[in-house]
C-alpha cells in the first residue's frame, strides 16, 4: 500500500443532528452551502444563463434535486459517487466506472452533463436538467467518502459513536458516511448564513482556486482526503469494514480533523462549481450560440 499525505490549508492551525443507518450524499445544508458559494462567484453572464435555464426554480434549492429524484430514477443511483479502491492512487474508468443498470459513476455523468449544458442545440429542459446535475454532483464529488471504497459502501457499513454526543435512539445506528455527510456540519450549531460567511472568509484568505477544470483530479484528491482523514479511525483495516457488531469511537481529535477537511472541501466545491459554470457559458458565447 502506498503511503499518502495531504496538506489542507489551515489544518495545522486547529486540528439538524443526523442519525441514519444509510446516508448517500451531503445533507441539504452541505449542498446549499456549495451552491451559495458558487452563486456568489458566477459571472453576470453565467448567472443570467443559469436563471434563464432554471426559470422559476431557485439555484440553491435545486442543489438537492438529484437526491429527491433518486428513488424514482434508479438508473442514476451510481452517478453520485465513484468507488476508487482504498489502496489505489488513481481513478481507472474500466475498473471504477463500469456501466450498470444503476448507472456508471459521478465522473461519467459530470462529463455528460457538462456536454449537454454547453450544447445549445439541445432542448432547454435537457440543458436545465444537466445544470441541476452539475450543481448537485459538484458537491458530491468533494465529499471524500463519495470517491473511495474499502468494501464498506463508502463508509456506510462502518458504525460509529461520536465523543461528547448522546447515543442514538434505540434501534438506530450512526455510520461513518453519515458523520461526514451531515453530522459534523450539524454539530457546528450555526445556521447556513453564518457558516457560509465563515467559509467565505476562509477561502478568500486562503486564495482557494477552482481552475483548471479536471473532474478526475478532483475525485482523486477527495479520495486522498478520505484515506488520510475519513479512514483514520481507530482500528481501521484496509480491505474490509469492522464487523457489524463493532462500533468505532470517533474521538475529538478525529472530529476536529474531519471538520477542517469538510470545510475545505465545501469551499473547493463551491469555487470549482462556479468555475465549471462560468467556463460552460463562456464557451457558449465564444461559439456564437445563444443560451
Amino acid at each position: 500500500m502506498v503511503k499518502r499525505t495531504l496538506s489542507l490549508p489551515g489544518l495545522g492551525l486547529a486540528v439538524a443532528c443526523l442519525w441514519s443507518p444509510v446516508v448517500h450524499t451531503w445533507g441539504p445544508e452541505g449542498h446549499h452551502i456549495v451552491a451559495k458559494i458558487a452563486l456568489g462567484r458566477l459571472t453576470p453572464e453565467a448567472k443570467k444563463a443559469t436563471q434563464d435555464l432554471l426559470g422559476a426554480e431557485d439555484f440553491v434549492a435545486v442543489s438537492t434535486w438529484a437526491d429527491e429524484v433518486r428513488s424514482q430514477r434508479p438508473e442514476t443511483y451510481n452517478w453520485h459517487f465513484v468507488d476508487i479502491p482504498y489502496d489505489q492512487l488513481n481513478y481507472l474508468a474500466v475498473r471504477d466506472c463500469k456501466p450498470t443498470p444503476r448507472g456508471d459513476c459521478i465522473l461519467a455523468e459530470l462529463e455528460r452533463a457538462r456536454h449537454d449544458l454547453t450544447d445549445a442545440t439541445l432542448a432547454k429542459e435537457r440543458r436545465a436538467e444537466a445544470l441541476k446535475w452539475i450543481i448537485h454532483l459538484m458537491g458530491d464529488l468533494h465529499q471524500p467518502l463519495h470517491c473511495i471504497d474499502n468494501h464498506d459502501r463508502g463508509g456506510n457499513d462502518v458504525f460509529v459513536t461520536v465523543a461528547g454526543e448522546p447515543p442514538p435512539p434505540p434501534g438506530v445506528r450512526l455510520n461513518l458516511h453519515g458523520v461526514w455527510d451531515a453530522r459534523i456540519i450539524a454539530d457546528r450549531e450555526t445556521d447556513e448564513t453564518k457558516y457560509l460567511d465563515m467559509l467565505t472568509a476562509e477561502y478568500q484568505s486562503q486564495q482557494v482556486m477552482g481552475a483548471p477544470i479536471d473532474f478526475t483530479a478532483w475525485a482523486e484528491a477527495s479520495h486522498q482526503i478520505a484515506v488520510q482523514y475519513a479512514y483514520a479511525y481507530p482500528g481501521f483495516s484496509p480491505g474490509a469494514p469492522p464487523p457489524p457488531t463493532q462500533v468505532v469511537a470517533l474521538d475529538k481529535e478525529y472530529q476536529n480533523n474531519a471538520r477542517l477537511a469538510i470545510d475545505h472541501q465545501l469551499e473547493l466545491a463551491g469555487v470549482r462549481l462556479a468555475s465549471v459554470l462560468n467556463s460552460a457559458f463562456r464557451s457558449l458565447r465564444s461559439s456564437g450560440t445563444r443560451h
